[in-house]
């Protein structure tokens, strides 16, 4: 059972997005959670409801990519997109794929249809029946995102074992300078 360097550079760097998908998630999270509303409210309400609004339009961009075709043709040239299709592709040329993989793969890609609609038609172009009816678009239950949020970590550490590079947890994705800092300050400022 041979692995091609590629395979791993290629997984090495597509792990690197999904890391920052959950990151992205953690922060968003972190700082419109329930507990946070009347903090943010009083201090710049206009700021943080356009912040909340970037981080979700930008998040679905990330969530789609991840799910794009392994590779797409620009002017004649078949150029290679660093997406699940492709490490799905990757593995069963290799004959590394298992049905487990599989299985979380293709859970992942049926998430991504949720929102594919989305980034076509509202984030992407500007879809003139999305924008005048106000046709909402990508959503899905919270369910179907803490699942899809499981489901990028498994699809990471299963490649990741397969493979041989091994799993890695990126759950949590706390350090200096990050949403809670910000939120311990504005709490600090509220009460001086």
């Amino acid at each position: 059972m041979a692995i091609s360097q590629k395979l791993i550079d290629d997984f090495l760097q597509l792990r690197e997005c999904l890391i920052i998908v959950r990151r992205d998630y953690n922060t968003y999270n972190a700082l419109y959670c329930h507990e946070n509303r009347d903090l943010l409210t009083a201090i710049a309400p206009t700021f943080f409801t356009e912040i909340g609004e970037i981080l979700q339009r930008d998040w679905i961009l990330q969530v789609v990519k991840l799910m794009d075709p392994a590779d797409t043709n620009v002017r004649g040239e078949k150029r290679e997109n660093l997406t699940i299709p492709l490490i799905v592709r990757q593995l069963e040329d290799d004959a590394l794929m298992t049905d487990e993989i599989r299985e979380n793969a293709k859970a992942l890609l049926d998430y991504g249809e949720f929102l594919k609609a989305a980034r076509h038609r509202i984030l992407a172009h500007r879809d003139q029946q999305c924008h005048f009816e106000g046709i909402a678009m990508g959503t899905t239950t919270d369910a179907q995102l803490s699942e899809f949020i499981e489901n990028i970590q498994r699809f990471s550490d299963l490649v990741g074992i397969q493979i041989r590079v091994g799993p890695l947890d990126f759950s949590s994705s706390g350090c200096t300078g990050d949403v809670y800092d910000l939120l311990r300050c504005l709490r600090e400022s509220r009460r001086a």
